[in-house]
C-alpha cells in the first residue's frame, strides 16, 4: 500500500507539472494557407480553407427558408503525391462531398477515388481562390453578406443589428397604468462628481464571433463617459474576462455591465460559460446595484437564433428569467438593450436621478414600441418591461426591456 500511494503521489506531481508547462505555453492560432472555392450558383458556393496546423475548414454557403446560412465542417487533411486527402473530425457530413482530390497543375482540386483516379461523375471542381479577403479578419459577400474569417467562430455570417430608428406609434402597458403627468427628472443636474467618485463600474465583453472587437470599442466608449463624470471603472474584455477575476472585482461594484453571447441567464466568458445559480452565489454586487446587459441574445427577449416572432409571453419568460440571478443578489435594477452606443445616454439621465421606470420608457419608447410593463412574478416590488420594433420580414424583435423597482434612482446605490 506504500509503495502504491508514493507512486500515485509521484505521478500527481507530474500532471501537476505538466499541466503547469501547457499552461505557459501560448496557444498559436492556426495561420489560413490556401483558399480553394467552387461556386455552384448566385446562392451556393463551397470553400475549402486549408491552414498551416493541417486542419481544414469546409463551408457551405445556401439559403435556407429565404434566410442566408453556412454550414462548416472541421477537419485534418494531408498531402501526399499531389492527393488532397480530408479526414472529417465531426460526428456527421454537413453536405455530401468527396474527400479526396487530384491537385492539377491548374491549381483546381479534381474529386478522384483512392486510387488516384477522377471521378468523372462527381461535379464538383474547386479552384484556388487567392483573393486577399478571406485573410482579413472580416468582408463583405454580395449575396451573404458580412463574413467573418475568424476560424474558431462557428457562425460565419456576421448579423448586423438594425440601426436606431425612433417608433413613433402610440405606447401601449398592460397590467399597468402609468401617469404621464408625473415628473420624469427630479433634478435636471448630474448628482456631484464627489457623489459619482464613490461609485464603481465592472464592465465586461465576452468572446464574440465576428463581433468582440465591435462590442470592445463600444464599452470603451461607455467606460470612457463613465470616467469623465467620475465613477471608477474596471474592464475586462475578451481573453482577460475570467471568471474568477470578475468575482474579485465585484466586490462592493455599484454598475454592472455586460456584452456578449447570452441565453438562459448565462455569461459567456474567456475561461467558459458561468450560469445563473454560479452568478447569484459568487457574484458581491453592491446592494441594489444596477445591471445592464448589451448586445446578449435573450436578454431582452429576442435572439439571433429565433426563426419566428416568440410573442410577448416568452420575451416576458425570457427577461424575467435573465434578471433573476441579479434580483436574487439584491440589484436594485436590471436593464437591456441591444442597440448600439445607447449606454452614455442611459447614464446621462441615470445620474441625473431620473426613476428607473421613467427611464426604461423613455429609452425603449426610442427604439421601439413598448409592448407590457407589468408586477414581476418573482418579485413584486419589481416590475418587468418588453419593447418591440418589427424587422424588414415583418417579424417582431425584442431589443429593449428592464425589471426593477419603478422608484429606482441613482441614489439608491449609495445605501
Amino acid at each position: 500500500m506504500k509503495t502504491y500511494k508514493l507512486s500515485h503521489l509521484v505521478i500527481s506531481v507530474f500532471v501537476l507539472i505538466g499541466n503547469l508547462l501547457s499552461a505557459s505555453v501560448p496557444k498559436v492560432q492556426a495561420v489560413l494557407k490556401s483558399v480553394f472555392t467552387n461556386q455552384v450558383n448566385s446562392r451556393n458556393k463551397e470553400i475549402i480553407k486549408l491552414y498551416d496546423d493541417k486542419s481544414y475548414e469546409f463551408l457551405f454557403f445556401d439559403f435556407y427558408n429565404k434566410k442566408a446560412r453556412v454550414k462548416r465542417e472541421k477537419g485534418t487533411y494531408r498531402l501526399k503525391h499531389e492527393h488532397l486527402i480530408l479526414k472529417n473530425l465531426g460526428k456527421s457530413q454537413p453536405k455530401k462531398h468527396a474527400d479526396r482530390f487530384v491537385i492539377k497543375e491548374s491549381n483546381q482540386l479534381v474529386p478522384c477515388n483512392k486510387l488516384g483516379r477522377i471521378i468523372k461523375s462527381e461535379k464538383s471542381t474547386f479552384t484556388v481562390d487567392n483573393d486577399k479577403k478571406y485573410w482579413e479578419k472580416t468582408y463583405q459577400d454580395s449575396v451573404f453578406g458580412q463574413i467573418t474569417n475568424d476560424k474558431r467562430a462557428n457562425r460565419k455570417i456576421i448579423e448586423v443589428k438594425p440601426p436606431y430608428v425612433p417608433v413613433n406609434d402610440e405606447k401601449v402597458f398592460s397590467d399597468y397604468e402609468h401617469n404621464k403627468n408625473e415628473s420624469k427628472i427630479i433634478d435636471l443636474s448630474l448628482i456631484s462628481r464627489d457623489s459619482l467618485r464613490r461609485l464603481k463600474a465592472i464592465i465586461i465583453v465576452g468572446p464574440t464571433e465576428g463581433l468582440t472587437g465591435s462590442f470592445i470599442l463600444e464599452q470603451q466608449r461607455t467606460a470612457a463617459y463613465l470616467r469623465s463624470v467620475g465613477v471608477r471603472v474596471v474592464e475586462f474584455y475578451d481573453t482577460h474576462a475570467r471568471w474568477k477575476d470578475i468575482v474579485e472585482e465585484s466586490k462592493g461594484a455599484h454598475i454592472f455591465i455586460y456584452s456578449g453571447h447570452g441565453s438562459a441567464s448565462l455569461l459567456c466568458l474567456s475561461d467558459g460559460i458561468v450560469y445563473g445559480n454560479t452568478i447569484s452565489q459568487e457574484l458581491k454586487l453592491h446592494k441594489n446595484a444596477l445591471v445592464i446587459f448589451n448586445h446578449a441574445c435573450q436578454s431582452a427577449g429576442s435572439s439571433s437564433t429565433d426563426k419566428g416572432d416568440i410573442g410577448n409571453l416568452e420575451a416576458l419568460r425570457r427577461v424575467g428569467d435573465y434578471a433573476k440571478p441579479y434580483i436574487d443578489l439584491e440589484a436594485g435594477a436590471y436593464f437591456a438593450n441591444n442597440y448600439s452606443n445607447c449606454l452614455p445616454s442611459f447614464f446621462k439621465s441615470f445620474f441625473q436621478r431620473t426613476r428607473m421606470q421613467d427611464l426604461y420608457i423613455d429609452q425603449a419608447s426610442s427604439y421601439e414600441k413598448i409592448e407590457v410593463v407589468k408586477r414581476y412574478k418573482y418579485d413584486l416590488l419589481f416590475e418587468i418591461g418588453i419593447s418591440s420594433r418589427k424587422n424588414n420580414k415583418g417579424i417582431s424583435d425584442y431589443n429593449v426591456a428592464y425589471v426593477g423597482k419603478p422608484d429606482f434612482t441613482v441614489m439608491d446605490l449609495f445605501k
